[in-house]
């Protein structure tokens, strides 16, 4: 019976990747336009990173290419935010 929900709840999950995914482009672009990331923080970004880190890990073990691929998505999303942080952070200081 559940096995019949299976193609709607990939059809859900890659929705719900899509709209969570989405949400880091808006601050991407913001930050390359204002050169400015000092509001953002460093640890909310790492502690974002590792969770994904850990989602793909998990979605290997269940061979899951739904959270896989959000996961992979979302951390490297993440990784460029952390580089204009690093990179604008640094700029600031100078």
């Amino acid at each position: 019976m559940l096995e019949d929900f299976v193609p709607l709840a990939d059809t859900i999950g890659v929705f719900a990747g899509v709209l969570v995914l989405s949400s880091f482009i808006p601050q991407i672009i913001k930050a390359y336009k204002t050169k400015k990331m000092i509001d953002i923080s460093i640890y909310l970004m790492g502690l974002i990173s590792t969770g994904m880190f850990l989602w793909i890990i998990y979605g290997i073990i269940r061979s899951d290419v739904v959270i896989i691929g959000t996961n992979v998505s979302g951390f490297v999303l993440n990784v460029i935010l952390i580089g204009l942080k690093i990179k604008y952070d640094k700029q600031h200081k100078e």
